[in-house]
């Protein structure tokens, strides 16, 4: 064999052994050391006909090797067990399922934020720490929901104060979640000790909108700490312009949540966005669902909410086209049928916070949306007043005596429900005010208003917030993350 031949037969091997060590990296994925276990969380999604919340019990991996990646690599097992210890930690409870969940998983201490407070400003967490290497693991995890109704449901303010009140032209970090994340950032960076840290944040909703700003802080205040951060269906928490580049923080989202389309402007999350919603997860959907037995299995009118979505958005934004309209303070006055003289001075941002409580607080009885379906025949007075109103804003007419009476009529209806109603009257008439024109459109060649988006946000309340929940969440990622060989 001459020498160019063998030149020729080594070159192709190496080529060979090339293509096959470049197919064992990316075609069959690192090989990672697991812990395998169980684990249970209290599901956020509830029977219509049931009073009763359900606790999910489901198995886990993990494994400390996912901490020698580099933060930037999306690792979906990480993104598994991320969402897992988030459903996991909703107490402060010594023998939670999270505190459980974070021993199994070999970390040496843990340790919890006032999770009792009803402070509508903090952010509560759990927290855990252990050695890996040379290095201190610390596992931070924000708060998304309490086993307490009352403090579930505490922060709606918080997500809808975008603006701080007063600036007359608002931008940046959205005001609430930034001022949350400030209030624990020394608490947090303190927890990495005096030696190396690996910071692993995460959080689902709110508590997913600070972490992503919270993971930010850290950086800044400790630029040589390794930060993994990973949220789920968290609302935007910058102007675009002002995002920045952190790779290291990943945010996964559905398409058919309304949280994931606010606040709207241009706003955008830190970090990289990876679709939770997918052709993959959607076909497997409601099998993974089954085997986790969550109630939320073979929910089909969820099909519809991806337009209905798209409308409120589109809708929404046209009615506060900027963040300064949003918190700007407005006066309406009108007369009502009675003769009585109203005068009533509010914000946007003071009203899309009641009208978010309306739609997601719940208590005992269920959503106030579903008490709103099951009194659709008594509501047809307020939405001939709502549809009244429309046309008058419209045709560049004063809508506020229709709203008005629109409001009354509904709180007449909806006062007795059982719970009541957590606002009051003139509170209905900013949610009114605010909300008519997104829920009832004028068609574009005129005509009668167009109730059907109303009625899909009445009918379809559940399905709005379907892709939102602990279950369907982590049913998705065990799609996108199958449990490894053992």
């Amino acid at each position: 064999m001459d020498n160019r031949s063998f030149r020729k037969i080594m070159a192709l091997t190496l080529a060979a052994l090339m293509t096959f060590g470049t197919f064992m990296l990316t075609g069959c994925g690192k090989s990672y050391e697991h812990i395998f276990g169980d684990v249970e969380w209290l599901s956020t999604y509830k029977e219509k006909s049931s009073d009763q919340e359900k606790t999910i019990k489901d198995t886990f991996y993990y494994s400390d090797d996912w901490f020698s990646d580099s933060p930037s690599s999306e690792n979906k097992e990480l993104a598994l067990a991320s969402m897992q210890l988030i459903a996991s930690c909703v107490s402060d409870d010594a023998d939670s399922s999270g505190a459980a969940f974070l021993k199994s998983m070999g970390f040496e201490e843990v340790g919890f934020s006032d999770f009792a407070s009803d402070d509508p400003d903090d952010c509560n967490y759990t927290w855990a720490r252990k050695s890996i290497g040379d290095s201190t693991l610390v596992a931070v995890t924000m708060q998304s929901v309490n086993r307490d109704w009352k403090l579930r449901n505490k922060a709606w303010k918080q997500n809808f104060t975008v603006n701080e009140p007063g600036d007359a032209d608002p931008s940046g970090e959205h005001y609430a979640y930034a001022k949350a994340a400030d209030k624990v950032i020394d608490d947090i960076a303190a927890l990495a000790g005096d030696r190396d840290a690996v910071f692993w944040i995460m959080g689902q909703s709110r508590g997913g909108a600070i972490a992503d700003i919270l993971a930010v802080r850290l950086q800044e205040k400790l630029d040589k700490a390794k930060i993994f951060a990973y949220t789920f269906e968290a609302p935007a928490t910058v102007d675009a312009d002002a995002a920045g580049d952190y790779k290291f923080i990943h945010n996964y989202i559905c398409s058919d949540d309304l949280v994931t389309h606010v606040p709207m402007w241009g706003m955008t999350r830190y970090g990289v966005m990876h679709d939770l919603k997918t052709k993959e997860t959607d076909e497997g959907l409601d099998g993974a669902l089954e085997a986790l037995g969550s109630d939320a299995a073979g929910m089909k009118a969820r099909i519809v909410t991806d337009d209905v979505v798209a409308r409120l958005s589109e809708n929404l934004e046209a009615r506060v086209p900027s963040r300064a309209e949003f918190s700007a303070e407005r006066t309406d006055s009108w007369t009502d049928a009675d003769g009585k003289r109203h005068d009533l001075t509010y914000s946007y941002q003071e009203a899309l916070a009641k009208f978010m409580d309306l739609v997601f607080s719940e208590d005992s009885s269920g959503s106030l949306f579903e008490g709103l379906a099951s009194k659709r025949g008594d509501l047809e007075g307020s939405i001939g007043h709502l549809s009244e109103g429309v046309k008058a804003e419209a045709g560049g007419n004063d809508p506020s005596a229709e709203y008005w009476e629109a409001a009354a009529a509904m709180y007449a209806v909806l006062s007795d429900a059982d719970g009541g109603l957590p606002i009051s009257e003139e509170d209905l008439y900013e949610v009114v005010r605010l909300a008519a024109p997104v829920l009832i459109t004028i068609p574009e060649d005129g005509g009668e208003p167009d109730t059907e988006l109303l009625t899909d946000v009445i009918g379809y309340n559940r399905e709005l917030i379907y892709s939102h929940q602990f279950d369907t969440i982590i049913a998705r990622l065990k799609i996108l993350a199958p449990t490894p060989e053992k």
